[in-house]
């Protein structure tokens, strides 16, 4: 069997039968942009801001109790306090970044995202980690034209985070950066991996990642498979079967998860050489 011959077929019945499949993602981002967004931060006294700085050095002190009714505190004052704790967020060894992500976590809505856009050009190493991954997750068409330049950061995280939001959004040029960071980061990506791009998952986003990957190396094969548990759709089953078929275990295994995703399945990061043939010859079977 020749893979790419077979593949280009696939993908060709593919294109014909599934023009408009993506109209589920694209309903997602439309029902996003009806949020009210925000403009500006809610205002707070000057003496709640006095507090928040206050409550905010608890997180220098070593009791945890200390950290969580600092925490439960600020968060009951509300998204006001956001812009006074981000000038506490480091690049020191010794900060106080956790405590505060934990707040923010706990405040910061998809309604924020322009806000957020204000700050990514701060020097902040970490904060700009945290915005980039947080207006990833929002997967908001009005952040595309912040995320796009933040591809070329200068810290490779963040730069991977806005290409993530970026493919989230249709971005198709996004890719390249996507496979090739997380091919070498997926334990540590994994987790905001599935959270945003299941956003794109759509017939045109599978066959960009399946036409991405029909001549590439295995390592490439294998990294294009991973997202394709959140991209592709089930009319790509078809399409599997090739990688089902790889005699490189990692593309194997892979092709294993893309199948047990789509099939509501949890995909399995550890599998062995076995374990990898003799579930791939199940879904070949299913399929």
């Amino acid at each position: 069997m020749n893979p790419s011959r077979t593949f280009l077929t696939l993908l060709s019945l593919s294109l014909l039968l599934l023009p408009l499949r993506g109209q589920e993602g694209e309903d997602k981002q439309g029902d996003e942009t009806k949020i009210k967004k925000l403009s500006e931060w809610p205002t707070l006294s000057a003496t709640d801001k006095d507090r928040v700085f206050a409550l905010a050095t608890q997180f220098k002190k070593d009791d945890p109790k200390l950290h969580d009714a600092a925490r439960q505190q600020l968060i009951a004052m509300g998204a006001g306090a956001v812009p006074f704790l981000f000038q506490r967020v480091s690049d020191r060894a010794e900060n106080e970044n956790k405590q505060l992500f934990e707040v923010f976590d706990a405040l910061i809505e998809s309604k924020h995202g322009a806000l957020l856009a204000r700050e990514v050009k701060k020097p902040v190493v970490e904060l700009r980690r945290y915005l980039s991954q947080r207006m990833a997750r929002f997967a908001d068409p009005e952040l595309l034209p912040t995320l796009t330049p933040l591809r070329k950061d200068k810290d490779e995280i963040t730069a991977f985070h806005a290409a993530l939001g970026c493919l989230a959004l249709g971005d198709g040029d996004a890719l390249g950066q996507v496979m090739s960071y997380s091919k070498t980061h997926w334990l540590e990506q994994v987790d905001l991996i599935a959270a945003v791009l299941p956003h794109a998952r759509s017939a045109e986003n599978g066959n960009l990642v399946f036409a991405a990957i029909t001549k590439a190396p295995a390592a490439d094969q294998m990294a294009g498979l991973r997202l394709a548990r959140y991209l592709a759709i089930d009319d790509h089953k078809v399409i599997l079967r090739t990688y089902l078929d790889s005699p490189d275990h990692a593309v194997k295994k892979e092709a294993v998860n893309v199948c047990r995703v789509l099939h509501g399945e949890p995909p399995l990061e550890k599998l062995d050489v076995f374990q990898s043939i003799k579930l791939a010859n199940e879904w070949k079977a299913k399929l």
